[in-house]
């Protein structure tokens, strides 16, 4: 049977509190976050504690899963289909990994 990911190449990692992979191709503007349980991209298959891969390159696209910083509120980060005008674009979601325990 053949192995979808090579554990040696992509080994789990942590830098400065961002959870990742380590050996992914573009890892100069990958950042990652952590899923609250809002469940609000259930579709998706971002349920809470799945880790965000988020593309800080990525330009806004209306539909698309953009991440927004907002300033003073809580949670800090925020995804969202739409502009929000009190928060400042980050970037792009470009891939969700699931941990199931």
């Amino acid at each position: 049977m053949n192995t979808l990911c090579e554990k040696t190449e992509h080994n789990p990692c942590c830098y400065n509190g961002i959870v990742g992979c380590s050996s992914y191709t573009n890892t100069e503007s990958i950042v990652c976050f952590i899923a609250n349980g809002d469940n609000n991209f259930l579709n998706e298959g971002i349920v809470e504690k799945s880790i965000l891969f988020v593309d800080t390159r990525g330009t806004f696209e209306d539909g698309k899963l953009n991440v927004f910083e907002q300033k003073n509120q809580t949670p800090k980060f925020k995804v969202s289909r739409s502009r929000l005008t009190e928060g400042n674009f980050i970037g792009r979601v470009v891939m969700c990994a699931n941990q199931y325990e």
